[in-house]
């Protein structure tokens, strides 16, 4: 029987499964290269668990000291490969054999982040961490914007005080869940992503606004729409007409692109087809369709050529709001 599954947290307790019944000491790297921190994949639950655990243990059996697991969208499939150690070949690796359903963007953010640990598990992959990760992980503290200091729950210790130049935050591994006390504090379950360390930042630095990109052929529209973004704290680059929306999304990289579909030249759905084909800056930026289409064929026909969500015509500053609250911290 096929069932939705939360593919990334599926792989995650199946990987500290095999681990945790295995003779040789393996420490884990996690590292998510979807853009995204939602994957949601309808498959047979049992069958899916079998798979991931023969692939883990074929990678294994020529590991001695660490596992790189990196997960990466290929073409709206989930890519996972395994490395052994510090080899660059891959032990192992799949892909779902269907498509599988992304959500939760993930924005990285631009400033260095330097992360420092008292555990042996954490300082065995930091190297791997670095060097594997999408964000900008460095191991220099002195030379860091932010500083994330990672500790064992089991090594927690109350009313100590913490630099206000350190975000703390706790792990423990998930098979001791039950036996761990994680009220008032930030948790990560063993083994994380390196992605869930971003999420999980309590962070000291201003958020950046959103940039996002607005192509729509009516002006009236336009202007309106830039207006309220703007009230709502984002940094707008405009374009009137399709060609101008491709060539900009080729040079410059958005959180965001919204993509009016009926613009002279070249729709919207396919300046998303072609940003995602050339594999540019912009492949796994968010492409949001303004449209008055409403029938469920012609959505369906946007979401295939590479739109991933929709907004109906006219937009209103309150359903924009809404909207953007999915990315911004």
């Amino acid at each position: 029987m096929k069932i939705k599954v939360e593919l990334l947290e599926f792989i995650q307790c199946v990987l500290a499964n095999v681990l945790r019944q295995h003779d040789k000491k393996i420490a884990p790297c996690l590292i998510n290269k979807t853009g995204f921190y939602s994957v949601v994949y309808q498959c047979n639950p049992s069958f899916m668990h079998q798979q991931l655990n023969e692939l883990i243990l074929q990678a294994l059996n020529v590991a001695q000291h660490q596992l790189v697991v990196v997960v990466t969208n290929k073409n709206k499939h989930l890519e996972l490969s395994i490395f052994a150690d510090d080899n660059q070949e891959v032990a192992a690796q799949c892909t779902t054999p269907e498509k599988v359903t992304y959500s939760q963007a993930i924005k990285l953010p631009s400033h260095t982040i330097a992360v420092q640990a008292t555990s042996s598990q954490i300082n065995t992959i930091m190297a791997s961490l670095i060097s594997h990760s999408m964000v900008n992980f460095i191991s220099s503290i002195e030379q860091a914007d932010q500083c994330i200091s990672l500790i064992d729950a089991k090594d927690i210790v109350k009313n100590v005080p913490v630099s206000a130049n350190v975000t703390t935050i706790q792990f423990c591994e998930i098979s001791k869940v039950s036996n761990t006390d994680i009220s008032d504090t930030n948790t990560l379950f063993w083994p994380f992503y390196d992605t869930d360390i971003i999420n999980m930042m309590d962070t000291k630095i201003t958020p950046e606004p959103l940039c996002i990109l607005i192509a729509d052929d009516s002006i009236p529209s336009l202007i309106a729409t830039k207006a309220m973004l703007e009230k709502l704290g984002c940094k707008v680059v405009t374009a009137n007409d399709g060609a101008r929306a491709l060539a900009l999304a080729q040079q410059q990289q958005f959180d965001l692109l919204l993509l009016d579909e009926r613009m002279p030249g070249l729709y919207g759905s396919d300046v998303a087809k072609q940003l995602i084909e050339q594999d540019g800056v912009n492949r796994l930026t968010p492409k949001v369709s303004l449209t008055g289409l409403t029938e469920p064929e012609e959505i369906t026909q946007l979401f295939s050529k590479g739109i991933t969500h929709y907004l109906e015509k006219p937009v209103t500053k309150l359903a924009l709001e809404h909207f953007l609250t999915q990315w911004q911290a």
